[in-house]
């Protein structure tokens, strides 16, 4: 079982968003850690393109298909659009995801608070910084 965490900053005065995950086994031993800075967004779209570039990540190195895979995030608008596999402003986004979460044996998502999230959240602030 893998555990992935994202999480998206946005600096809108310097309008800059920076992406951020971090992958842990089942015995929540660090694997990976990835940041970077993409264009400019809001942070509703970023949080989507943290899962998106994260997930993405995962499939090139051929992690999804043998992997029972938790996405955690501090994001409601991800979680309630991906456990009703519906979006109303993001489904372009919901439907990219839900291409890559079919790959895997078992998929979940679990909501957590953001206090939780403090390492991929971090992760996603030095992108913007760097």
């Amino acid at each position: 079982m893998l555990w992935l965490n994202t999480d998206a900053a946005v600096d809108q005065a310097r309008q800059l968003t920076g992406l951020g995950f971090y992958l842990t086994d089942d015995q929540h031993q660090l694997q990976l850690k990835q940041s970077r800075q993409v264009a400019y967004c809001d942070n509703h779209h970023a949080e989507w393109q943290a899962a998106i570039w994260a997930l993405n990540y995962l499939a090139d190195h051929k992690l999804l298909t043998t992997n029972t895979l938790v996405l955690q995030t501090d994001s409601q608008l991800l979680v309630d659009g991906l456990d009703k596999r519906y979006s109303k402003h993001y489904g372009l986004e919901l439907a990219q995801i839900l291409a890559l979460t079919d790959q895997c044996p078992l998929f979940f998502v679990k909501k957590i608070a953001d206090r939780q999230n403090r390492a991929a959240h971090q992760l996603a602030r030095a992108a913007i910084y760097q």
